[in-house]
């Protein structure tokens, strides 16, 4: 397995354009939005395109079978969803893969597997392809609306929701007490990540060819940086499958992991005010009026959360104080007006 520190990261301006001119026969999977702003950046039309439209293997699987047999390249271009897609596509016409991110908020950009999606339920992997190399195009990524860069960095500062959970429990006596010595690599890294990217800001506040290095940079880091410990599970990542299975809907991945990881540190008490002071400093939205959330959506996620944390159909058996004291009736409803006041 390719570790996420040793991809071929390819960083430049006019990338697209001088790479895809040596490309042999190529297909491409996108989605509508990602191929309207990135068909110009090609120096020739593919020989087979398909959009995504969700991660269910039936639809991966039809897609890629309406691809030509012939090509000899595939190309990812988009955010997740369709990143993740041409890993299958690659494995399944046994040709090598490419990824050109329109965004560099997903750690799929840096992963090299493509889960089985049933619906909205994963059962596994479904592809498993390391991607030759990845072109991230200052230009062609800085066309994408702010939020959807910024939101790679919430996906990675919402590992406070496990620093949360652990010190809660040390707190308490339950478990194996607070380590800060395996904890001291995740947190250095959030707080270069809360100092680093403020500075690499245009005057006006705006991203720079900079600040995207910085952020796809923080989410590779991410992989080797991260607090992996069965005391920290990582409930932020949860309520964010959870969210979107109670609700059958999608929302930005990193905007609502930084949701989830704020409703952690509210519901354990461990100094939310840090964890919001940090995402407003890297201009990651969690905000459920920002992320056009309703007080509804968000009650049924956080009460579907217990039920997915241990769901042992799909394997899943996650101690949590999430699952185990949910966050729902009068203190859901105590969570919601404070968050209304944040």
């Amino acid at each position: 397995m390719t570790l996420a520190r040793d991809y071929d990261m390819r960083y430049g301006r006019n990338l697209v354009k001088t790479d895809s001119a040596e490309w042999p026969r190529y297909v491409v999977v996108s989605t509508p939005t990602a191929w309207k702003t990135a068909k110009s950046f090609l120096a020739r039309e593919p020989a087979g395109l398909v959009f995504n439209e969700w991660l269910d293997r039936t639809h991966l699987e039809e897609t890629a079978a309406s691809l030509p047999d012939d090509a000899e390249l595939a190309v990812g271009i988009g955010a997740g969803r369709a990143l993740d897609h041409a890993k299958l596509v690659a494995e399944r016409k046994g040709i090598p893969l490419v990824q050109v991110p329109t965004v560099v908020s997903t750690g799929a950009i840096i992963h090299s597997l493509c889960g089985d999606w049933a619906g909205r339920v994963i059962h596994g992997w479904a592809a498993d392809v390391v991607a030759e190399y990845v072109l991230v195009d200052y230009e062609l990524v800085l066309k994408a609306p702010e939020r959807l860069n910024t939101a790679g960095l919430g996906d990675v500062l919402c590992g406070y929701a496990g620093l949360s959970e652990w010190r809660y429990n040390t707190a308490k006596g339950i478990g194996e007490p607070f380590d800060e010595s395996l904890a001291a690599v995740a947190i250095d890294h959030h707080r270069e990540i809360v100092d680093g990217f403020p500075p690499t800001l245009a005057d006006d506040g705006s991203l720079t060819d900079a600040s995207v290095k910085f952020i796809m940079q923080a989410v590779q880091d991410r992989d080797d940086r991260m607090l992996r410990h069965p005391a920290a599970p990582g409930a932020d990542h949860s309520f964010c499958f959870s969210v979107e299975l109670a609700n059958d809907r999608y929302w930005i991945h990193g905007e609502t992991c930084a949701l989830g990881a704020v409703m952690v540190a509210w519901h354990t008490e461990q100094n939310p005010e840090l964890l919001i002071d940090r995402l407003d400093r890297c201009k990651v939205r969690f905000r459920p009026r920002d992320l056009d959330m309703s007080e509804d959506e968000l009650r049924r996620g956080l009460e579907a959360l217990p039920l997915w944390m241990g769901d042992a159909e799909s394997g899943r058996d996650i101690n949590s104080v999430m699952r185990h004291d949910p966050l729902v009736g009068e203190r859901f409803d105590q969570a919601w007006a404070w968050l209304e006041g944040v």
